[in-house]
């Protein structure tokens, strides 16, 4: 059973989109469907996302060239970034449209367990988190559909600092940072 102490519920997951991936990512992401729904954890770092949107709307912007070519997005992160489902591989893979890098994160219970027990250490050496705490005491809670986006990009001379983190709408900034800095081949 996956238990994650501090999930916030946004919603419930749809019956026809458990249906539709059951078996198609692993067992733990329908656990947290059917346990949780879509929300937020890991002091709201973390977003449990609709696939099926996702795929749809940012679905060309995965950048998936290697293995079989699958990449299921499961989770956003509050700096957007992608987390995807790679049954090839198997594991997920985040990938950091703000670096324009992509991180290997091991199989998803794995990931989920070292987040519970390493928490804003392991975020920080895997995903980069380090800048999103402080966003937040400038900033304020993200609302579920946003993440903090650099004012300008980084790739496009932005400075790393919070007062350039912007709140915008996770799936528009995806599109945008694709659309001007490339898709992340991996």
């Amino acid at each position: 059973m996956v238990e994650i102490a501090d999930f916030v519920v946004h919603a419930p997951v749809p019956a026809e989109i458990v249906e539709d991936y059951r078996g198609r990512v692993p067992d733990e992401l329908v656990e947290i469907w059917e346990q949780y729904g879509y929300g937020t954890f890991a002091d709201g770092f973390l977003r449990v996302i609709d696939p099926k949107l996702y795929e749809a709307e940012v679905g060309d912007c995965i950048g998936k060239t290697q293995g079989d070519g699958i990449a299921i997005p499961i989770m956003v992160t509050g700096l957007g970034d992608l987390i995807t489902w790679e049954p090839s591989r198997p594991g997920v893979t985040g990938i950091l449209y703000r670096l324009g890098d992509t991180t290997g994160l091991g199989s998803l219970k794995t990931f989920l367990t070292l987040t519970r027990a390493g928490g804003a250490k392991h975020l920080s050496r895997t995903l980069k988190w380090d800048i999103f705490p402080k966003a937040v005491a400038a900033h304020g809670e993200l609302p579920y559909e946003q993440s903090f986006i650099f004012v300008p990009l980084l790739s496009l001379g932005g400075q790393e600092k919070v007062e350039n983190l912007h709140k915008r709408e996770t799936i528009a900034s995806i599109q945008v940072a694709v659309d001007l800095q490339g898709v992340i081949g991996h």
